[in-house]
């Protein structure tokens, strides 16, 4: 009886450490889907750099009330974000027709501010169209000028008296202010591709520096669909838009976000009603 305790608790001790090392590979090819599932993520939505860190925000609360999708008849959108009454501001590329090689007419674009699942505080159709001149998106003329790739649309009603508006920051890399200090806390909200429904927010990412054509590298989590996106800064208790999303590029250190700083379209912005 005594050998055969023994025998039962060894083999006791042999289905334990079986049960042990399943438990070790499951876990182990669960962390390993993880991670491929996490590289395929980011393959498809290039602009999550790692961690995804994107969080649902109530859009209809300001400032995130300023915030909407800019819809296109033709399908698809971009977001955009009123920074005066009847104004918004989003990326150019955006809003250019592949298939008849022009920019879309006004009427065809429709502005939803708030959005979410479905639903919406206000909403207006545009009236007109603003974009940087000689500007056109990469594919209708060759290379673009990325620091062009931001428009104005100008709605039919003032929205924004209903749902506020977030200002433009005006700065460069030569005209650095505080939101660009070293290590500064900045914030990207958007309808990212996956999530198309909802506004989230990156909140706290940071200021990745300069191009030496002036564009602004971020690290927040943009992508699909993000862009004409804000990166937003604070000032004075204050929130500005301090660039707009517009692209994701890969450098030596990785994937980043880019966009075209506030000086670039803050005098246009500075006389929109």
């Amino acid at each position: 009886m005594a050998d055969r305790g023994v025998d039962g608790a060894g083999g006791g001790r042999r289905i334990g450490l079986a049960l042990l090392l399943a438990v070790i590979v499951a876990v182990t090819a669960t962390a390993a889907l993880g991670d491929e599932a996490a590289d395929i993520k980011r393959r498809w939505l290039p602009g999550i750099k790692g961690t995804d860190d994107r969080v649902l925000v109530e859009s209809t609360t300001y400032p995130w009330s300023a915030i909407g999708r800019v819809n296109k008849s033709i399908g698809g959108y971009c977001t955009g974000t009123l920074i005066a009454p009847r104004t918004v501001l989003t990326a150019a590329h955006c809003l250019w027709n592949q298939r008849t090689g022009d920019w879309m007419p006004p009427s065809s674009m429709h502005f939803v501010a708030g959005y979410q699942r479905g639903e919406f505080v206000t909403h207006a159709k545009a009236s007109a169209l603003a974009v940087p001149d000689g500007y056109r998106p990469a594919k209708a003329s060759g290379p673009a000028d990325p620091l062009r790739d931001w428009a104005l649309v100008t709605l039919e009603e003032p929205l924004g008296d209903r749902v506020g508006t977030i200002p433009v920051a005006a700065f460069s890399a030569a005209e650095p202010g505080p939101w660009l200090a070293k290590d500064a806390k900045l914030a990207q909200a958007g309808y990212s591709q996956d999530k198309p429904h909802i506004l989230t927010l990156h909140d706290a990412c940071t200021l990745r520096g300069f191009g030496r054509d002036g564009l602004l590298y971020h690290d927040c989590d943009a992508t699909h669909g993000d862009s004409g996106s804000p990166i937003l800064g604070h000032r004075d208790g204050s929130i500005f838009i301090v660039a707009i999303h517009v692209a994701t590029a890969r450098l030596a250190e990785g994937a980043v976000g880019v966009a075209v700083p506030g000086a670039v379209f803050a005098s246009a912005a500075a006389k929109a009603k």
